[in-house]
């Protein structure tokens, strides 16, 4: 299937590859942002971990993972252009996402093959 729009992230603690150098290149795409699709939070659930998963991984293999859910947590920022183009920071993570923030990477993957929205779009002026 071929999907309708295009994510491009960054982890907000990566010393290597700062989230700034790849915002400013998604901005210079020169899409216009989407009225309402301003930077704001989105949120994933952060669900238990499998004990027989925390007694396999690897020690730095998704040192946020816990035996007890944790609820909705801040995942980053994400701001939407036209042509379907986003940018997301993931909250706590390096250029390692899945290797850092596993749920926070799975969630931005189901999000994207679902077509849903990351985060509702902010009211407009004129709708406050």
């Amino acid at each position: 299937p071929r999907l309708k729009r295009t994510i491009v992230f960054n982890g907000d603690t990566d010393p290597c590859v700062s989230y700034e150098g790849t915002r400013e290149a998604v901005r210079r795409v020169g899409f216009a942002q989407m009225e309402g699709h301003a930077y704001r939070p989105w949120f994933f659930n952060a669900s238990a971990a499998d004990e027989e998963l925390m007694r396999a991984k690897p020690v730095l293999f998704g040192p946020s993972l816990a035996l007890w859910p944790a609820g909705p947590q801040y995942g980053g920022s994400v701001v939407d252009y036209e042509h379907g183009l986003s940018f997301l920071t993931v909250h706590g993570s390096g250029h390692m996402v899945p290797q850092f923030r596993p749920r926070a990477g799975l969630h931005l993957l189901a999000k994207l093959l679902s077509a849903e929205p990351f985060a509702p779009p902010l009211p407009s002026d004129t709708q406050i």
